[in-house]
């Protein structure tokens, strides 16, 4: 019989003990700390995880290395942590599409963390990534922006007067306005630092990701109804995205040295040349570009704002988002739960903000919003990050493990796009043949 208690006794302990590390404390105004509690942060850059960890040791002087970080990579995060379990990072920086597919291995948040989140967390980014459970909150934005040169606009004695605040010069705030000057620099083609300007925007045709925002002329949203087998490419819509690419085309957006059209085939990705050598007055800028470097070294501006209409309507680009995530395999979850708190406090978000090039996602007066006084680019493109479209993360019934976007990427639509541009095709010619392609795409691919 004492050998029986003595068993049961010592189950309970360890059992207690298993307990006691299953679930985040909270004590009032943090998380519990387990004792002896080591957790390490996955993040995809040295200078940002150096940085975290001296905003922990600061906060928590109790603590002193209890957080240590990793470089984790800037992709895959969730699927590390699915393959790796109690080996992968205790909380890591991971990109919301990866969260549906691997969410069986991430920790579900505790209600003081989902609570505090309703009221900063960026939609539809916030619940897109989550389903029923919330286990991700996004953190920073990871796509391009629209800007502008604003120097050298002034050089060429175009006006940048923004008397309405929008992020956009008053004077060429629709793709008609930049249309019409490109139009006049046909016949009129201006030098700016001693060379000719021959790009009024580096349209992207071949690259589709960076290109999407094209598509989107008409008001279009690839799988509107987050359904596989309807991408939406039959819509009207779509068509008129083919438009807006024929009619850039016949505006000569992009000409060679000798005046002749660039080629569809040369619609490559061009953005980092604008940025970084002025080749152009409007074109995109990613959030992992150093503008701060360009513009220190070129001795210019570059402005920020939503991408200008046609017609009345908007453009788009894609954007993701990137947010924390807690291993489910964590050994001290209460400990997890306070770092992850600190992250999102308004210091931790300057952390971000001070020592690496993200963007941070949150609502418009969150109370948590950094100061951008050191970067007022990133204020700038944060504003108009909110007029982007969230990649979709739908996958195929029949294949969950395959992406619908992957048809998107994967069909040639980049040859249909040179064929409108270049004039060998019609937008409603291309876009029957996009259609087709897809549905071959999703018959071979949804089984």
């Amino acid at each position: 019989m004492k050998r029986f208690v003595a068993l049961v006794l010592g189950i309970s302990l360890v059992a207690g003990g298993a307990f006691a590390q299953s679930k985040a404390v909270w004590r009032g105004n943090q998380f519990q700390v387990e004792k002896g509690a080591k957790i390490r942060l996955g993040v995809d850059s040295d200078i940002l995880g150096k940085a975290i960890v001296a905003l922990w040791d600061k906060l928590h002087p109790e603590a002193v290395g209890a957080v240590e970080y990793v470089n984790f990579g800037a992709a895959g995060g969730t699927d590390q942590i699915t393959a790796l379990q109690g080996e992968a990072p205790d909380v890591a920086l991971v990109i919301d599409g990866e969260v549906s597919r691997n969410e069986q291995s991430l920790l579900a948040l505790d209600a003081v963390i989902t609570k505090a989140a309703t009221s900063f967390a960026m939609e539809p980014f916030y619940s897109g990534a989550n389903s029923k459970t919330i286990k991700f909150v996004p953190v920073a934005y990871d796509g391009m922006a629209f800007a502008w040169n604003k120097t050298m606009m002034e050089a060429l004695k175009l006006d940048t007067t923004d008397k309405n605040n929008d992020g956009l010069p008053d004077a060429f705030d629709t793709w008609e306005e930049i249309f019409a000057l490109s139009k006049k620099w046909q016949t009129n083609r201006p030098t700016y630092k001693g060379k000719p300007v021959n790009i009024v925007y580096p349209m992207c045709l071949d690259e589709i990701w960076s290109g999407y925002s094209n598509l989107t002329a008409g008001g279009w949203k690839i799988f509107p109804t987050k359904e596989a087998d309807k991408a939406g490419f039959d819509q009207d819509g779509f068509r008129a995205g083919l438009e807006f690419i024929k009619a850039a085309a016949d505006a000569m957006i992009s000409v060679e040295a000798n005046g002749v059209k660039t080629p569809g085939a040369s619609m490559t990705w061009r953005w980092d040349d604008a940025l970084n050598n002025e080749t152009a007055p409007f074109f995109l800028v990613g959030t992992w570009m150093d503008v701060n470097g360009a513009e220190t070294k070129g001795g210019y501006d570059i402005k920020f704002g939503p991408m200008p209409t046609w017609k009345g309507i908007r453009l788009t680009p894609f954007v993701k988002t990137k947010g924390w995530v807690i291993n489910g395999f964590t050994k001290y979850p209460s400990a997890a739960h306070e770092l992850y708190r600190i992250l999102f406090t308004k210091d931790g978000m300057q952390t971000m903000v001070d020592n690496s090039a993200y963007i941070p996602a949150l609502k418009a007066k969150a109370t948590n919003t950094p100061n951008y006084r050191k970067d007022p680019n990133k204020a700038e493109m944060s504003a108009a990050f909110a007029f982007n479209y969230p990649e979709p993360t739908v996958t195929l019934p029949a294949n969950p493990k395959k992406k619908a976007m992957d048809g998107y990427y994967g069909i040639g639509l980049n040859l249909e796009l040179r064929a409108v541009w270049d004039g060998e095709k019609t937008p409603a010619q291309a876009q029957a043949t996009i259609i087709d392609l897809y549905k071959k795409w999703y018959a071979e691919n949804n089984k």
